[in-house]
């Protein structure tokens, strides 16, 4: 009986060390991710605009972290990269290459340091899982990551690296959902995960592949919403501004238009757009919203109504100067001033818009003077539009034609395709025949999407 009791106190006591143990790391893991939220948080908040003090805050976190931390620093320095239009960095900084490649894209999904103390106290067990879906938090991580890729890598236009990492995307998602009952986080994962391989498809010209993936993304969000609506809004925005760029292409306007309504509206349904240290960035709300008002302003300018893609454009515009801090002087700013400028041009107000496609090349850093090393911060796509356009824009003022053929080589240097049929004539702007099929000009990929 006494040898009984023994056993007992004995297996308590054990029981106790290895309670105090696990309190013991997780204390610590709670401090180690109060650290990097710290981190996060300043360069977000007091180093914009300043790239180097940002990355090197961030490496000098990573120096110090293992796991969770370490990667939790390592995305937000891809976020850093894609900031300053520097998308080989923002790849190589994001692409999942670890078995558990901590970085949740998750809008609703912030991080504060007490939740990252149980991920990373769960990192080990985590990390000695090599394949995919071997726990929800490893399947959810790796895809999300996935998707950070996407669009640095659709910028760059390495576009058959995108699609097979979205086609990956959406498998994963659909994995996700089977088996266990869909929890919110697996629906907006699988929602995301759609949305993006539909443009990704968008962008590479598969008319028929964007066509089911929106299709698809539609029937997810009307489910949705018929089931009382869990999907968080800005999820269900991108989602819908998807389905209205496609339409947009199709040239189905009216349809488009209340697309693109509908996305309007739920993007402006959201709520703050987060903590300054969660793994989705805080300006993730402005960058959808941008894009969603720029594909409604296409959408009016298709229809003629200048007046409202006028105003439409002027919204856009101040969501894009939102982006980096209120900086003006980003690319993000160049593509809308483009699209105003166009605007401006076919309604007649040709000195203003001249000046806006001005501001608009110089933000997107083109240059009609050869140079064969020029890295733009746009897909080729976009530069050779804004070029074309401005070049039509110069062929309609007087003595402006040798500016105006200098535009058009660089612009033709730089798209695989006619221009002509694309956007029309370089004598558009005084009288010359149009009947070009048009581009969809996309905010997050930075890319002019076809027409069809």
């Amino acid at each position: 009986m006494q040898r009984s009791a023994c056993t007992v106190r004995s297996a308590a006591s054990r029981h106790s060390l290895v309670l105090c143990s696990q309190k013991d790391r997780l204390l610590s893991a709670q401090a180690s991710a109060q650290m990097v939220d710290d981190m996060i948080q300043f360069v977000r908040t007091a180093c914009q605009g300043s790239t180097r003090q940002a990355l090197d805050v961030l490496q000098t976190g990573m120096a110090h972290q293992e796991g969770f931390g370490h990667d939790r620093l390592q995305l937000a320095m891809a976020e850093v990269h894609a900031a300053d239009s520097n998308w080989v960095g923002a790849v190589s900084a994001s692409r999942p290459n670890l078995p558990c490649c901590a970085f949740v894209v998750l809008q609703g999904w912030t991080l504060c340091a007490a939740q990252a103390a149980v991920v990373e106290h769960a990192w080990p067990v985590a990390q000695q899982q090599s394949s995919f879906g071997s726990s929800p938090l490893t399947a959810q991580i790796q895809m999300h990551a996935s998707l950070t890729c996407v669009r640095a890598l659709l910028t760059q236009g390495k576009d058959e690296q995108a699609t097979q990492l979205a086609q990956q995307a959406v498998k994963q998602s659909d994995s996700l959902l089977s088996g266990e009952a869909p929890t919110p986080n697996k629906q907006q994962a699988h929602l995301e995960a759609v949305t993006c391989l539909a443009g990704v498809l968008h962008a590479t010209g598969d008319s028929e592949g964007t066509a089911a993936q929106c299709q698809t993304a539609l029937t997810l969000v009307r489910d949705d919403d018929a089931s009382g609506g869990v999907l968080p809004k800005l999820a269900v925005a991108a989602a819908l501004k998807q389905a209205a760029a496609l339409r947009l292409a199709q040239g189905q306007l009216s349809e488009a238009a209340g697309l693109f309504g509908q996305a309007c509206a739920a993007a402006d349904e959201c709520q703050e757009p987060g903590s300054s240290t969660g793994l989705r960035p805080p300006v993730w709300q402005q960058q959808v919203g941008a894009d969603v008002m720029l594909g409604a302003a296409q959408t009016a300018a298709a229809q003629h109504a200048w007046d409202k893609a006028e105003e439409l454009l002027s919204k856009a515009l101040n969501l894009a100067e939102q982006l980096h801090g209120g900086d003006s002087q980003t690319s993000q700013v160049g593509v809308v001033l483009g699209l105003l400028g166009h605007v401006y041009a076919r309604s007649k107000r040709i000195t203003l818009a001249e000046g806006l496609h001005r501001q608009a090349v110089k933000l997107l850093r083109l240059d009609p003077s050869p140079s064969p090393s020029q890295t733009l911060p746009v897909h080729s796509s976009l530069a050779a539009a804004g070029a074309w356009r401005y070049s039509q824009l110069l062929t309609a003022l007087p003595r402006r034609d040798t500016e105006a053929s200098a535009w058009k080589q660089f612009a033709a240097a730089r798209s695989p395709i006619e221009l002509e049929s694309v956007l029309g004539p370089l004598d558009i702007l005084k009288g010359g025949k149009d009947s070009s099929s048009g581009i969809v000009v996309d905010l997050l990929m930075l890319r002019a999407l076809p027409c069809w």
